[in-house]
């Protein structure tokens, strides 16, 4: 179990490496909805990263700006929310670059997408297989429900903590350890083999760790990661490959 020090987190943003993109480079723009996860980014060797999420959603233009003056002509967006991919598919069209898109809509899709990119590859089979590693995995995320609502046969009271698993509402409960728990219940986390903690900015790095040792007491085979996500409005992300 991979248990994060308080002291790792403190600091602001990070002074983030991005990678330096030559000619003959493929380069990702990545958009990341808090400053951890800027960080994971930035170690997988993405040119350029967005800021952005559920509720600030990069413009076209802002993608656009992002890569526009990179050396390179070849560009991979990850967008990493179902509500930026238009815009993501608005930049590749607006663009005289040869632009694809990787269909993320969640951030641990695209730190999937990122463990088979090659900049040094061919455009298209890297596309391809950037593509396909997005449905390795499943991702959840942990919040607060906004309004009371029924869907999918799961009532929610306004407060409430929710879960929601590869997009859609899988359960709610009173207590975030309540529904972390269900939401891997559902997901049939002991079928899987690494769980990835991203932890967001109304959490602290203990809290997250007890979240990690309460998934080790339940799944003891699975292998648990924690990780600063930075993120807001989400207190948890989940990545259960």
């Amino acid at each position: 179990m991979d248990q994060v020090a308080e002291s790792q987190m403190d600091g602001g943003d990070p002074d983030l490496a991005l990678e330096t993109v030559k000619e003959d480079h493929l380069a990702v723009i990545a958009v990341a909805p808090g400053t951890g996860f800027a960080r994971v980014f930035a170690s997988l060797g993405v040119a350029a990263i967005i800021e952005g999420g559920q509720t600030m959603n990069p413009s076209t233009k802002e993608i656009i700006d992002a890569f526009e003056d990179l050396p390179t002509d070849q560009i991979i967006i990850l967008p990493n929310n179902k509500n930026i991919l238009l815009a993501a598919e608005q930049a590749k069209e607006m663009s005289a670059k040869s632009v694809a898109v990787i269909p993320s809509v969640s951030v641990p899709q695209g730190i999937a997408a990122l463990f088979v990119y090659d900049r040094n590859g061919e455009f298209d089979p890297t596309v391809e297989a950037m593509s396909s590693a997005i449905h390795d995995l499943q991702s959840a995320e942990i919040t607060t429900a906004t309004r009371s609502v029924e869907i999918d046969g799961v009532s929610v009271e306004e407060g409430q903590v929710i879960g929601l698993l590869n997009g859609k509402l899988a359960c709610s409960g009173d207590t975030l350890e309540e529904v972390l728990m269900d939401t891997l219940a559902t997901a049939q986390a002991e079928e899987s083999e690494l769980i990835t903690l991203y932890y967001g900015e109304e959490l602290t790095a203990e809290g997250a760790n007890s979240l990690s040792s309460e998934i080790n007491g339940k799944y003891p085979d699975l292998e648990v990661e924690v990780h600063r996500g930075g993120q807001p409005h989400y207190q948890i992300i989940l990545s259960i490959e």
